[in-house]
């Protein structure tokens, strides 16, 4: 009898680059669109301030994702890098610290666009970047390749789904527009083409133009 051998499909973790990318480009832009906000002027900082609001909702449900859905695993299979998946979540928790510190200054300046409650926002904000920065610099380096080696590509989607699903349905050719920003073209076709037909569709007859709307009423700018 001959021996059936398996092979376990190991996901291709590139769009983690492409999330984290998007993450890091609007979150270092975040405390000069602060600070650019003219005393009292509270109608752009409460434009400003439901950018940030949306950002950290949708960093909020990545890294729940990650908390859930791969930290658990990673912990159980790559037992030798238990610190590194600790320090991660430790990470986490920092990061989800600096978030709720904007949240409550950002509540105030979208009421006030006080510049003393404007400066103490941006500094937060960026120390958040900084935060973020480091702990995406590292989770691209050290954890995507145990993800890559320990994880079923089944697994690695309910990551993405569980993201996904947390964005409001209306919303959800905006943040798709965030994320493609920029990207070369390459790995554009390759991110539009793992998606529903549907999906592809819609963002090319409705979501490159509401995203281009949306980020100019944030930037003053057209999309790049």
């Amino acid at each position: 009898m001959t021996a059936t051998t398996h092979t376990v499909e190991r996901p291709d973790t590139t769009d983690m680059l492409l999330i984290h990318r998007a993450f890091r480009r609007h979150f270092d832009a975040l405390p000069a669109l602060v600070r650019g906000v003219a005393d009292a002027d509270t109608a752009r900082a409460r434009r400003i301030v439901d950018f940030l609001t949306e950002l950290n909702t949708g960093l909020h449900h990545h890294h729940t994702a990650e908390d859930e859905l791969m930290w658990p695993l990673l912990l159980e299979r790559a037992k030798t890098d238990g610190a590194l998946i600790l320090r991660m979540e430790e990470q986490h928790e920092r990061i989800a610290e600096l978030i709720a510190r904007a949240d409550h200054q950002a509540t105030e300046f979208a009421t006030s666009a006080h510049p003393q409650i404007r400066d103490q926002l941006a500094t937060t904000l960026s120390a958040l970047a900084t935060a973020l920065d480091e702990h995406m610099t590292e989770e691209e380096v050290s954890i995507l390749p145990l993800a890559e080696r320990f994880m079923t590509t089944h697994e690695w989607n309910a990551l993405g789904e569980h993201g996904r699903g947390a964005i409001p349905k209306d919303r959800q050719l905006i943040f798709l527009g965030f994320v493609l920003q920029g990207v070369p073209p390459t790995d554009r076709r390759k991110f539009l083409a793992d998606m529903p037909f549907p999906a592809r569709l819609a963002w090319h007859l409705l979501g490159r133009r509401a995203f281009a709307k949306e980020h100019r009423s944030i930037y003053g700018t057209d999309p790049e």
